[in-house]
């Protein structure tokens, strides 16, 4: 009998969550202006093998960025993050990226058209030690805004207006990822 109940338990209760992460980079991903644009790796790379669509954020004035949309997974429990993959060709300075975003739940709930975002996050980066060296950061978001089938609208931006944003180069988006913890 008490193997049973611990057996019983065991298959009730999962012992170990995971993290995952969902791409955000979509078919409806719009750039805001003419300074943010998807080049083919090529372009930026040296070596001109990789032919890799990347995203360019220009070395401008300005705040750029891209917007888009996306579903928060239905396994989705806790511990949502943004993780940006980038490099660039410069090895000094740093780089500011925003997020504003909006979660829209429910059925027949909540308007997908509202004005003002409901959290806007920022961090930024230091440029690679090396040029094209791949860089991670991270930036929390508030576990409490989202729910599992939540459409995200979001804006994603390099920062230029931002006195963290020194470093004089381009930077390339490779993946935005949303991570999230399933149990």
């Amino acid at each position: 009998m008490r193997k049973l109940i611990l057996l019983l338990l065991l298959l009730a209760v999962p012992l170990f969550g995971a993290t995952h992460r969902v791409s955000m980079l979509g078919f409806q991903l719009v750039p805001n202006d003419d300074e943010v644009y998807f080049e083919s790796y090529d372009v930026t790379a040296t070596n001109d093998v990789w032919d890799a669509l990347v995203l360019i954020f220009e070395d401008g004035s300005t705040r750029t960025g891209v917007a888009g949309i996306f579903t928060v997974p239905q396994n989705y429990v806790d511990t949502a993050n943004l993780v940006i993959v980038w490099s660039s060709t410069a090895t000094s300075g740093d780089v500011e990226w925003d997020l504003d975003y909006r979660a829209v739940g429910g059925n027949d709930t909540e308007s997908l058209d509202q004005s003002g975002t409901q959290e806007a996050v920022n961090t930024n980066d230091t440029a690679p030690s090396a040029t094209n060296e791949r860089m991670e950061i991270t930036i929390a978001l508030t576990d409490g805004n989202l729910a599992a089938g939540d459409v995200v609208l979001f804006e994603l931006f390099r920062d230029k207006t931002d006195a963290g944003d020194t470093m004089a180069a381009d930077a390339y988006v490779i993946e935005v990822y949303f991570e999230y913890n399933d149990a």
